[in-house]
């Protein structure tokens, strides 16, 4: 490579660089709070008072034994007072973290072939690298965030078979305040239909904000008693440890969940009536932090809707607790932050994961301890969501052949064929090219500049 081809790369690639280096430094520094959090979290505690120490002596760690990775090579996985094993797991997780955020940071920002017939086509929206990370940082900070809100739940759930409210209701709400405080960004027009949430019209972002609120009296009927908890008597029929098939109410309690979510349903007709009378028609330009706050919040629906309606439908078919909440809250938070498409995409993408790891399980248990633990969906949901952003050009790649598979397979049924359509179209000069509709398109980001 020639003096000025290197020059030309590193003035290209130089800043990108550098902003993976501190995305890695930051991810670190969320790994060492995660690592926190999942040990204090599932036992009550406080995630930040007292400050970080031994476990077994109390030694309160000095700011050079805290610092991520590194503190753990130099005290050489052993606490300095007491001299106790520390478990590599805190040094792996902060590593972890740290190249999954310089990784995404590479992956939206960096100056790559994202042309249609490039490699990077698919990584990401052009939205990011073409905005850059200056007036997109509020929209960076809800993605990163997510991810290590995915990360604890997803251990946490594997752990305790529980995921905390308090991380979805978090990551929830950084993504509303994210995505509101980046409409307020300047942005060029013609990235608007490269948006990486998708934007709603006028009559949709009523609806979302009246289901919310209505949702919101609901907790209020919750918390006064006016509405009770559903499962409110489990204790009384599953021991700890039980599977939860001894439970003889199932349907009944799916009642009282459909209760709890009529007040929501209310408050988004009662919206889109009063968009209506204000005259704010769906074909109305929607001002930008209204946009992204109305996707954002429309994407909590869509994501918490689909899991939760999973869970009343499944429940009453089997009579037994179909899915957990804290899988509808996670869900909706990944739809919060990523908009209704990818809450959609990610769900199903989470059966796949969900079914190759059962199949895995029943090959591999012998050699393994990890494959006889029974995992929760709650880490199939976390893995899939993630997937759609380190790698979403394979992700959609796969989608694109399975259904393409499934398609072939229902063509070959004579039957079914006047039904299918051939998937083709006529361009303007009267020749056939392929018309692309499959679910994958949702995850596609638009090729408009």
């Amino acid at each position: 490579m020639s003096p000025h081809d290197t020059s030309l790369f590193l003035s290209i690639w130089a800043p990108t660089l550098v902003g993976a280096m501190f995305a890695f430094a930051f991810g670190a520094c969320a790994g060492s709070f995660l690592n926190v959090l999942v040990w204090r979290l599932p036992t009550g505690q406080s995630v930040v008072v007292p400050p970080s120490r031994c476990p077994l002596c109390g030694h309160r760690l000095k700011w050079h034994e805290n610092i991520p990775v590194l503190g753990w090579i130099r005290l050489r996985g052993r606490c300095s007072a007491c001299r106790a094993r520390i478990s590599p797991q805190y040094p792996l997780i902060e590593l972890f973290v740290g190249v999954l955020f310089a990784a995404v940071f590479l992956i939206l920002y960096a100056p790559l072939d994202r042309g249609v017939n490039g490699l990077f086509h698919d990584a990401a929206s052009p939205w990011w690298h073409l905005q850059g990370f200056a007036r997109s940082w509020p929209a960076f900070t809800v993605v990163v965030i997510a991810i290590s809100g995915l990360i604890a739940m997803t251990i946490i759930d594997a752990r305790t078979m529980l995921i905390p409210v308090e991380i979805p209701t978090a990551v929830t709400v950084v993504a509303f305040v994210g995505w509101t405080v980046q409409g307020f960004l300047p942005e060029a027009r013609n990235l608007r239909d490269a948006l990486p949430i998708p934007p709603v019209s006028w009559t949709v972002a009523f609806a979302a904000v009246g289901m919310l609120l209505g949702l919101g009296v609901s907790r209020w009927l919750l918390a006064t008693g006016k509405l009770r908890r559903s499962f409110s008597d489990w204790d009384d029929y599953v021991g700890e440890g039980d599977d939860g098939a001894a439970y003889p109410h199932a349907r009944r309690e799916m009642v009282v969940e459909m209760a709890f979510l009529l007040p929501g349903l209310a408050g988004a007709g009662i919206a889109c009536v009063v968009a209506a009378l204000l005259g704010y028609t769906s074909s109305d330009t929607v001002c930008q932090p209204m946009t992204l706050l109305g996707g954002s919040m429309l994407g909590w629906i869509v994501g918490g809707g689909l899991v939760i309606a999973v869970r009343i439908l499944g429940s009453l078919a089997f009579g037994r607790e179909a899915m957990g909440m804290g899988d509808v809250h996670l869900q909706a938070a990944v739809g919060a932050v990523f908009g209704w498409k990818i809450a959609l995409l990610a769900f199903f993408v989470a059966v796949f994961i969900s079914l190759v790891w059962a199949i895995a399980s029943l090959v591999l248990r012998r050699f393994s301890g990890v494959f006889r633990r029974e995992i929760p969906f709650g880490p199939h949901l976390a893995a899939a969501a993630i997937l759609f952003v380190v790698a979403r050009g394979p992700v959609v790649a796969g989608i694109d052949l399975f259904y393409e598979g499934i398609h072939g397979a229902l063509r070959a049924i004579p039957a079914l064929d006047p039904y299918l359509g051939h998937g083709l179209e006529q361009d303007g000069s009267g020749a056939e090219n392929p018309r692309r509709s499959s679910p994958a398109q949702l995850a596609r980001p638009s090729d408009r500049r």
